[in-house]
């Protein structure tokens, strides 16, 4: 079975505990990967726009229209 090196690195515990820790880091990992390192996901941002009021959401669409005219994407709205 597995032997427990505890005795060969004096107070460095032994190969168990280097599991144990393992699996503590891949778990804080994990965490911080999904939190903080991967990019918005737009089906997510779209979810989270459709919980908003109403008047919430229109203050949006006329930011985004906005900011997307001005940077030329979109062609500004002819008025009558």
């Amino acid at each position: 079975m597995f032997s427990d090196f505890a005795n060969t690195i004096p107070g460095h515990g032994g190969i168990m505990d280097r599991f144990d820790c393992q699996y503590l880091m891949a778990t804080f990992v994990h965490v911080y990967i999904t939190s903080f390192i991967r990019g918005p996901n737009p089906s997510k941002v779209l979810q989270q726009l459709l919980v908003l009021q109403p008047e919430q959401q229109l203050n949006i669409y006329k930011t985004l229209k906005t900011h997307l005219t001005e940077k030329g994407i979109l062609q500004p709205a002819l008025k009558v």
